[in-house]
């Protein structure tokens, strides 16, 4: 385990270096999205996927690789806990100045006492052993990226009660 530890803590010294040394171009958060989103359904056969875009330009300034990495843990965090059969939505919407990417699923709420330190390195709630260590860096790297892009990453219980959402807020690109 101290192994595993330091090995993660190794990872992300190294993704923040490697996200700080990025280049940024103009991107089309939609096409990311769907991309990412065809390839989920034949990764995680056992969920239903959702993808909704908005209609209007999701144009951006950044790197389609990295939002591409954020998803990816997003939507790992979303199969994680959630049951084999549910539904994953993942939207992108038009938000004034911002585009609003979320991923919500069916499942526990946000535990109260960890809300503030969901995005934090080496934090993690899995309660619920899958024999894969979850060392808490997924979520911290949704928060790097998000901050890459002069964004934001939020958590927030379905207003129903049901699951969660995750939302990441990045700036639109000046047409």
């Amino acid at each position: 385990r101290l192994d595993a530890i330091l090995g993660a803590m190794s990872e992300a010294t190294q993704l923040e270096q490697a996200v700080n040394e990025t280049a940024v171009e103009p991107l089309d958060l939609a096409a990311v999205v769907e991309s990412c989103c065809q390839a989920y359904r034949d990764v995680y056969p056992e969920r239903e996927f959702r993808c909704r875009i908005a209609s209007e330009s999701t144009r951006m300034l950044g790197s389609g690789e990295l939002v591409a990495q954020l998803l990816d843990k997003l939507v790992d965090n979303a199969v994680g806990f959630s049951a084999p059969g549910s539904r994953i939505d993942v939207e992108v919407a038009a938000a004034g100045p911002e585009l609003e990417l979320s991923v919500a699923n069916q499942g526990p709420k946000l535990p109260a006492h960890m809300r503030e330190q969901l995005f934090d390195s080496l934090v993690s709630i899995r309660s619920v052993s899958d024999g894969k260590p979850h060392l808490g860096l997924g979520l911290h790297i949704v928060a790097l990226v998000a901050k890459f892009h002069g964004g934001r990453a939020i958590a927030e219980d379905l207003p129903d009660g049901s699951g969660v959402i995750f939302k990441v807020r990045f700036p639109r690109a000046q047409p």
